[in-house]
């Protein structure tokens, strides 16, 4: 068994042991069936209300994990989740909301589970299973115009920018919105292979969901903090996304901004 597994056992029982606890949701990797030896482990937490009323600071969020395992570290992220990293080097993340906020979850347009059993630990009022059984489907297509438009247009923004900085020399920077075109060139990528499992993340797994030839074709893309290589890599990011851009507005049929595109070509070309 991983230790993750284990640590999973842990959260239910925790949760089957604390009245105040009227829902819990495991999420991620794990609750998709996907979870390996690196992964975290990940959580919603649906105390009583009154629980959680910040007046009564009825609820430590760091101890109330520490049940779990070991901490060596808690704290809250940038992003306001409940984040340990335990003395087994498992990171996990953690939210502790309200009963009345369990509506939450049908906000989760692109969440999607395999089934209620592996992402519901806990519901002693029938609430949560009720909305995760509306979750329970394949991962949702992604491969639509509209999801591809914007896809392509957000190469485009994002090039410009990282370009624009890395013209004007500020290399670091540029590195950073490197990023970003990388995210929206791989989603394009995807879409061009029909391989979206991962849209998510679309970094992940992205050895095994391309081909060897697009695999290679994002190594060119990438670069380190150097100018030269951040020139190749935004000019060879922009020749393969102005290809995929080609391919999925002709197979989905929307316009792309032709005169745009070419002054983009300029502009990259004089980098």
């Amino acid at each position: 068994m991983l230790e993750q597994e284990a640590m999973i056992e842990a959260v239910r029982e925790t949760c089957e042991r604390d009245e105040r606890v009227v829902a819990a949701l495991m999420y991620g990797s794990f609750a998709q069936g996907e979870g390996d030896r690196f992964s975290d482990i990940e959580f919603y937490f649906f105390f009583r209300d009154e629980a959680l009323d910040e007046a009564l600071d009825e609820v430590d969020e760091g101890a109330w994990v520490a049940r779990i395992a070991s901490v060596g570290l808690y704290y809250v992220n940038e992003f306001g989740n409940g984040t340990a990293i335990f003395e087994n080097l498992v990171r996990g993340e953690f939210h502790f909301e309200k009963a009345s906020d369990v509506d939450l979850i049908e906000g989760w347009r692109t969440a999607w589970f395999p089934s209620v059993e592996s992402a519901v630990l806990l519901d002693s009022d029938g609430g949560l299973t009720r909305l995760v059984s509306n979750l329970v489907r394949r991962p949702p297509d992604q491969d639509t115009p509209e999801q591809a438009r914007s896809s392509c247009y957000g190469l485009i923004n994002w090039t410009l920018m990282g370009s624009n900085l890395l013209m004007r020399g500020e290399y670091a920077r540029s590195l950073a919105f490197l990023a970003l075109v990388h995210r929206h060139l791989l989603h394009t990528a995807r879409l061009a292979e029909r391989s979206t499992a991962n849209w998510l993340s679309p970094s992940r797994r992205l050895e095994e969901d391309v081909s060897p030839a697009s695999y290679a074709r994002f190594q060119t893309c990438t670069a380190a903090l150097e100018p030269d290589q951040l020139t190749r890599a935004y000019r060879s990011a922009w020749e393969w996304g102005r290809e995929l851009m080609d391919d999925l507005s002709a197979r989905h049929a929307f316009p792309l901004p032709t005169a745009l595109l070419d002054k983009l070509d300029r502009h990259l070309a004089s980098t």
